[in-house]
């Protein structure tokens, strides 16, 4: 009877042996999921940034050649109302002139 219950104290004994080490493997594969995932998580966050620094640094530029454009198309207009006042105002004054030679006649 006594080796009876050795066997069953060493079977007890062997079988939480192996469920230890079970768990102890089980968290070591749990760990290393996890570690995966964190460097996933990093590698795409990672990713994302320099994507959108990207695309960030692609609106700059359009935006920059877009106010570029604007500023020259101010600059033509500005100049072309300044060539308008100009001969807009040759015209007034040879107009006055004229009227005023007119009236000394």
């Amino acid at each position: 009877m006594n080796e009876i219950i050795n066997q069953i104290i060493q079977i007890d004994d062997d079988s939480y042996k192996n469920q230890e080490k079970k768990k102890s493997e089980l968290l070591e594969i749990k760990q290393a999921y996890e570690e995966a995932i964190n460097i996933y998580k990093k590698e795409k966050l990672y990713e994302a940034k320099q994507s959108a620094r990207s695309i960030t640094e692609k609106m700059d530029s359009l935006i920059k050649s877009e106010e570029e454009k604007q500023s020259i198309a101010v600059g033509k207009i500005s100049e072309e109302i300044d060539e308008i006042y100009k001969n807009t105002e040759n015209m007034l004054i040879e107009k006055l002139l004229d009227e005023l030679f007119v009236m000394e006649d």
